[in-house]
């Protein structure tokens, strides 16, 4: 998620955190569900956080580093983009495969509003082509924004079965178990949501929360359809 994105869905849910909460609820929402659905549009698309992070370990193991990282002394990558400090370790490598440690964050200080994003994978690159790569492994990603009267916390645990191109993801999978809480003064609210994210090579997505919520993301643009709000 690109920082001036971040920082737009930062301000929707620190507004939403705001409306008055009559009780807590550990059901998710609605409004917990859109949120979570626009979040995940835009990690899947070209140039999202995910998407774009196992593309460029993919271009590290072919021995192409991307514009913005540098290579260090301990034999690492790291860089700084769009506001976000990037790092990438490769480990036994061959000219086919990869294991790559990825980490990228960024922060937000601001006088009303603050922001910290942080994640983490370990991915196992196969089958690595010259515009091809085939991606699994683990991650998490930890979220957390606050202004004067609330705060939000997210975070998601992520499993990875994805094959990834020059420029977008073009199949496999990505599974997510979801945790948030909104503070506010009146009560605190927390979900839990569970996420398949599906890749197809029509330069689409298939989102399905709770296996009950369903969506289409064009990946291009990291938009998403409520097909649910279709069909009614």
């Amino acid at each position: 998620m690109r920082l001036a994105t971040m920082l737009g869905f930062t301000l929707a849910l620190a507004a939403c955190a705001e409306a008055p909460q009559r009780a807590t609820d550990d059901d998710p929402s609605e409004e917990d569900y859109a949120d979570v659905a626009t979040s995940l549009g835009t990690t899947a698309a070209h140039e999202g956080d995910e998407v774009s992070a196992m593309r460029a370990a993919a271009a590290l193991a072919r021995g192409d580093v991307p514009r913005g990282l540098v290579r260090g002394s301990d034999g690492s990558y790291r860089g700084t983009t769009a506001g976000r400090a990037y790092a990438y370790t490769l480990a036994a490598q061959t000219a086919t495969s990869a294991d790559v440690a990825s980490t990228w964050s960024a922060g937000l200080d601001l006088p009303q509003l603050a922001m910290t994003i942080a994640h983490d994978a370990t991915w196992q690159l196969t089958g690595i082509t010259p515009s091809i790569a085939h991606v699994d492994g683990t991650g998490s990603l930890t979220y957390d924004t606050r202004d004067d009267a609330s705060s939000f916390h997210y975070r998601y645990d992520a499993t990875y079965h994805v094959v990834v191109d020059d420029t977008r993801a073009i199949g496999g999978e990505i599974g997510f178990e979801i945790h948030g809480e909104r503070r506010a003064a009146r009560a605190t609210h927390r979900f839990a949501i569970t996420a398949q994210l599906t890749f197809a090579p029509d330069d689409t997505a298939e989102l399905v929360l709770d296996g009950t919520h369903h969506y289409r993301i064009a990946l291009a643009t990291g938009i998403v359809t409520d097909l649910d709000a279709l069909t009614a």
